[in-house]
């Protein structure tokens, strides 16, 4: 635990896509500071010193992990090189924070788990959808049971690929699916299949249409089946084939069906539907009727207006301070990994 009046000072490797916006909202919080941030590319850097002057940058992401005035560290570089630096950072006495996903295997995300545990300190993986208001509002409907029993979770997740990318579909687009998956049911899945009838292309022809095959390259289109102990079901597609960006979820219960769609807006990606009406059921041969069923009453339920990332970052800032458990800690993260090691797996035994 830090006392609560000194600001909690971070460094931050990896200044990207996605590193400034940590950069922003880490700034943001009054009980932080981002003293140092590094990336290997110089100009990254000096974009970063034109956004951000107060911040002091590096090409060497050492001179943070060795610098003893930072609290933590926060890891914002390729996934191949997250184990290393995550590992290093705790070793030099630091709080890590690391975007998603946590690392290429499991057994060096459960290395990263135990390590932190054994030097009692933080470790946060960057599942930013836990954090989101539609996500969080969602948890609360289920929490008070709105929809009865869940029964089966379908989402879609797609968008056109990278041009150039280290991991596949799988790797890149199902940690967030994953994350909210487990965040809202609060249960591992015992079973994941990969449907067969998936594409792969090479890492060259990313944004060209492919044709069905087998052979080396990066899986774009993958259908996951999961199956939980509770008799829930979940099915997952991620694809990198349409420009028609999706981000839909529906979450069937026994009494009404919860439909989140990310890409309305705040006031419409919400929306509860009753369990409708059909008057087909138990209908009686002397009934004189018109047959049929219409959907239920929709609600569109009001959502917090907040970031979720500098939520995020928050909650890791006041953790490390008040020594509070994080709901987007290794254990997560870890088993987030794990979903995506048997979902390629499951894939590639049927190739």
């Amino acid at each position: 635990m830090i006392k609560s009046n000194k600001p909690i000072n971070v460094g931050i490797i990896g200044c990207g896509y996605w590193g400034p916006n940590l950069v922003r909202n880490f700034s943001s919080l009054a009980n932080c500071k981002v003293k140092t941030v590094s990336d290997l590319k110089p100009g990254r850097l000096d974009y970063i010193k034109k956004e951000f002057p107060f911040v002091d940058t590096t090409k060497n992401y050492k001179d943070i992990i060795k610098d003893k005035t930072i609290h933590a560290v926060i890891i914002a570089t390729p996934v191949k090189s997250h184990k290393d630096i995550a590992e290093e950072s705790l070793f030099f006495g630091k709080n890590v924070f690391i975007e998603k996903p946590m690392t290429y295997s499991s057994e060096d995300a459960e290395s990263l788990v135990v390590t932190a545990k054994k030097l009692n300190k933080k470790i946060a993986v960057g599942h930013v959808f836990q954090f989101s208001p539609a996500v969080r509002k969602i948890k609360s409907l289920l929490k008070s049971n709105a929809i009865g029993d869940v029964l089966h979770i379908t989402s879609s997740r797609i968008n056109l690929g990278p041009p150039e990318s280290e991991v596949d579909v799988i790797w890149d687009l199902g940690p967030h699916d994953f994350s909210i998956l487990l965040h809202l049911l609060e249960e591992i899945p015992w079973k994941i299949l990969c449907n067969k009838e998936s594409y792969l292309f090479s890492r060259s022809d990313s944004h060209a249409f492919p044709k069905k095959r087998t052979g080396s390259g990066l899986i774009n289109n993958a259908h996951i089946d999961l199956s939980f102990k509770s008799g829930i079901t979940a099915h997952v597609h991620l694809s990198w084939l349409s420009s028609n960006k999706t981000r839909l979820m529906q979450i069937i219960g026994t009494q009404g069906t919860i439909v989140y769609d990310e890409m309305l807006a705040l006031d419409g990606k919400v929306k509860l539907f009753g369990k409708g009406i059909d008057n087909r059921i138990k209908n009686k041969t002397t009934d004189a009727v018109k047959l049929g069923y219409h959907m239920g009453e929709i609600q569109v339920m009001q959502l917090e207006q907040h970031e979720p990332l500098r939520l995020e970052c928050e909650e890791f800032i006041n953790a490390i301070i008040k020594n509070t458990p994080l709901v987007n800690d290794g254990k997560i993260g870890l088993e987030v990994v794990k979903m995506l090691e048997t979902a390629s797996e499951s894939f590639k035994s049927k190739t």
